[in-house]
C-alpha cells in the first residue's frame, strides 16, 4: 500500500513538474511585403545539374500560375540563382545541399525590391532523385516566402520532416 501511494505521489509530482514547463513564445517575424509575382527565372553556373534547374523552374512557374491575388500588389519578377550544390556521402545514400539566392525585381521600375539567400538540403539514395528533392525544397521555400499557391503534393515525409 505504501509503495502504491509512493508511486502515485511520484507520478503526480512528475506530472506537475513537467506541466510547469512551457515553450517560449515564437519570435514573430515582421510582416513582409507581398508582391504579385509575374514570372521566375532560374539560373546557375554550368556545373549545376540541368535537371535541378528545369525541375525548380517548372515547380515555381506552376505555383506562380496557380496564385491569384484578391488585391492589387506591386508586380515583381523573381530571379532564383542556385549558387552552389554540395554532396555529402552517407552510409546509405547522401545528403544534397544547395545555396540559393532569390532577387525580386520590380516590373515597373526595374529595381531590386527584395534580395534573400537560403540553403536547402535533402536526403536521397541516389543522385537521380536528389535533383527532384532539392528542386521541391527550393520551390517550397520560394512559395512560402512569397506566399504563392503551393502546388507541390504533400507527403507523409514532408509533413513529418519539413
Amino acid at each position: 500500500m505504501l509503495l502504491r501511494s509512493l508511486r502515485l505521489f511520484c507520478l503526480v509530482m512528475a506530472w506537475l513538474l513537467l506541466g510547469s514547463f512551457r515553450m517560449p513564445a515564437d519570435e514573430a517575424r515582421p510582416e513582409t511585403l507581398l508582391y504579385d509575382v509575374r514570372a521566375a527565372f532560374v539560373t546557375a553556373r554550368p556545373e549545376v545539374s540541368h535537371n535541378l534547374l528545369s525541375a525548380t523552374d517548372r515547380l515555381v512557374a506552376s505555383a506562380i500560375r496557380a496564385t491569384f491575388r484578391q488585391q492589387a500588389l506591386p508586380r515583381a519578377v523573381l530571379t532564383i540563382r542556385i549558387e552552389d550544390t554540395v554532396y555529402l556521402p552517407l552510409l546509405f545514400g547522401g545528403r544534397f545541399r544547395a545555396q540559393v539566392t532569390v532577387e525580386a525585381v520590380s516590373v515597373v521600375t526595374g529595381e531590386k525590391v527584395a534580395v534573400g539567400s537560403f540553403a536547402v538540403s535533402a536526403f536521397a539514395l541516389d543522385a537521380t532523385h536528389a535533383d527532384a528533392r532539392l528542386a521541391e525544397r527550393i520551390a517550397e521555400r520560394v512559395v512560402q516566402d512569397f506566399r504563392l499557391q503551393d502546388t507541390v503534393p504533400s507527403t507523409l515525409a514532408t509533413a513529418l520532416f519539413p
